[in-house]
C-alpha cells in the first residue's frame, strides 16, 4: 500500500508541472508588456513621496504592493521593524519604523531553496545643496526596479507557472538611508538558515537613451557564475547590451541592496541602467523620462534569468537549439534529505527511471509507460539511503542516460 502511495505522488507531480516548449517560452517572454511597467511606475509615483523617514513612514506604499502581489497569487506581508538610534546624515538621529514587503511563491514539490527578486521601494529627492524636498517622485529610482519584480509575478500568475523553488518577491524600504531593508532580511535569512539560490536585484533600469540600450551588471566576488549567466541571459533573450564594470567602475556595488546580501554570504547581481538617469534624486524623477520599451527587455532579461533558477534550467529549455534526445539532471549533487530530477523528453517518450548503489543493485525503481514532451521533476526523498555513490538511470525508447548521484548526509 506504502509503495502505491508513493507512486501516486509521483504521478500527481507529472500531472501538477506542465511541460513548456521553446514556443512556449517565448509566449512567457512575449507577454511582458511596457505600458503595465509603465502603470506600475506611475502608481508608485502618484505617493508623491516614498521618502521612508517622512512623518508615517513607506506604511501606505507597503500595503500597495501587497495587495498588488496577491492579486496574481502570491502570499505577500509586510515585514515590519523599527530601528533605534539610527543616524542619517542628511536628517540626523532617528528612530523609526521600516516596512518591507515578503512574497511568497511556494513550490510544486518539496524544497528549501530560494530565489529572490527584489528591488527597494522608498525614493529620496534633494535641491542642489542637498536639502530634502517634500517631492519625491522616484520614478526611475527605484518604482521602476519594483515595477519589474510585480511584472514577473503578473507573467508567472498568467501562465500558472509553478516553481521548482520558493520565489520571493522582495521590495525594500530604508535602501535610500543606507540598505537597512536590505540588511534586515539578508541577516534574518542568515539567522535562519535558508538557502537562497541567487539574489536578482534591479535599482534604476528605465531610463536609456533610445540609440543605447546598455544594461550594467554589477558584480560580486562570491557569484561571478550568476554575473555571467546575467550576461548570457541579457545577450540571448533581450535587445539590450550587457555591460561588466571592471576595477573601479564596479565600487557602486556597494551602493544597492544587494551588497547587504553579498555580505552575508548570499550570491547575488545588481542590474543597473548603463546611461545613469539625469534626474536621479531630484523631485524631477517622474515617469514621463522613462523608456518604456528598455524597461520592458529589462523585464526579460529578469524573467528568464527567474525561469533559468527557479523554474528550469535554460540550457536544456534553448530558443535556439532544443535538444533532440532524452536529458537529465540532479540536483543538488551531493545530495542530502532530498534531490530533484530533471527530465528533458523531446517527444512523447517511454521512460524508466532506476537508481542503483555502486554494486549495481536497484536501491529505487519508477516506470513510467508514457510521458509528453516537456521538461518534468521527480522528488527523490534521500533520507532512507546510505552515505554513498549511486547512479541514476534513464532508460527511454531512444536513449539511455546515466548520472552519478551522491549521498552525503
Amino acid at each position: 500500500m506504502k509503495r502505491y502511495y508513493f507512486f501516486l505522488i509521483i504521478l500527481l507531480i507529472f500531472s501538477s508541472l506542465r511541460a513548456q516548449t521553446p514556443e512556449e517560452f517565448s509566449d512567457f517572454l512575449d507577454e511582458i508588456n511596457g505600458d503595465s511597467l509603465r502603470e506600475t511606475v506611475a502608481d508608485l509615483q502618484n505617493f508623491e513621496t516614498r521618502f521612508c523617514l517622512r512623518e508615517g513612514g513607506n506604511k501606505e506604499v507597503a500595503e500597495y504592493i501587497v495587495q498588488r502581489l496577491e492579486n496574481y497569487g502570491v502570499n505577500a506581508e509586510i515585514d515590519s521593524f523599527f530601528v533605534q538610534d539610527g543616524y542619517f546624515w542628511l536628517s540626523g538621529d532617528f528612530n523609526s519604523w521600516f516596512y518591507n514587503v515578503k512574497g511568497t511563491l511556494a513550490p510544486a514539490q518539496s524544497s528549501d531553496s530560494i530565489v529572490i527578486i527584489g528591488a527597494h521601494a522608498d525614493a529620496i529627492a534633494t535641491d542642489a545643496n542637498y536639502n530634502l524636498l517634500p517631492l519625491c517622485p522616484g520614478a526611475d529610482d527605484n518604482a521602476s526596479g519594483v515595477a519589474v519584480m510585480i511584472e514577473m509575478a503578473r507573467i508567472i500568475h498568467q501562465f500558472n507557472l509553478l516553481p521548482k523553488h520558493h520565489i520571493h518577491f522582495m521590495a525594500y524600504d530604508a535602501e535610500e538611508i543606507g540598505l537597512v531593508g536590505a540588511y534586515h532580511d539578508a541577516e534574518a535569512r542568515v539567522n535562519n538558515q535558508e538557502k537562497v539560490v541567487v539574489m536578482l536585484n534591479n535599482d534604476m533600469v528605465s531610463y536609456q537613451p533610445d540609440d543605447d540600450w546598455k544594461l550594467t551588471f554589477h558584480w560580486y566576488d562570491n557569484a561571478q557564475d550568476i554575473s555571467q549567466k546575467a550576461v548570457e541571459v541579457c545577450e540571448t533573450y533581450t535587445d539590450i547590451t550587457p555591460v561588466i564594470p571592471v576595477g573601479e567602475d564596479n565600487d557602486l556595488r556597494q551602493n544597492s541592496d544587494s551588497y547587504a546580501y553579498d555580505q552575508n554570504g548570499f550570491k547575488t547581481v545588481f542590474a543597473i541602467e548603463n546611461t545613469f538617469s539625469a534626474y536621479y534624486h531630484t523631485e524631477n524623477d517622474s515617469v514621463q523620462w522613462n523608456n518604456a520599451e528598455f524597461h520592458e527587455h529589462v523585464a526579460r532579461y529578469n524573467f528568464a534569468m527567474l525561469f533559468n533558477y527557479g523554474f528550469a534550467n535554460l540550457q536544456t529549455l534553448s530558443l535556439n537549439d532544443y535538444a533532440s534526445s532524452v536529458s537529465v539532471l540532479v540536483y543538488p549533487n551531493p545530495a542530502n534529505e532530498s534531490a530533484t530530477i530533471q527530465l528533458y523528453l523531446p517527444e512523447q517518450t517511454d521512460i524508466n527511471t532506476v537508481i542503483t548503489d555502486m554494486s549495481g543493485k536497484t536501491v529505487w525503481k519508477y516506470d513510467n509507460k508514457s510521458c509528453a514532451a516537456g521538461i518534468f521533476y521527480i522528488h527523490l526523498d534521500c533520507q532512507n539511503f546510505a552515505n554513498g555513490i549511486y547512479f541514476c538511470k534513464i532508460f527511454s525508447n531512444n536513449r539511455n542516460e546515466t548520472i552519478k548521484l551522491i549521498i552525503n548526509h
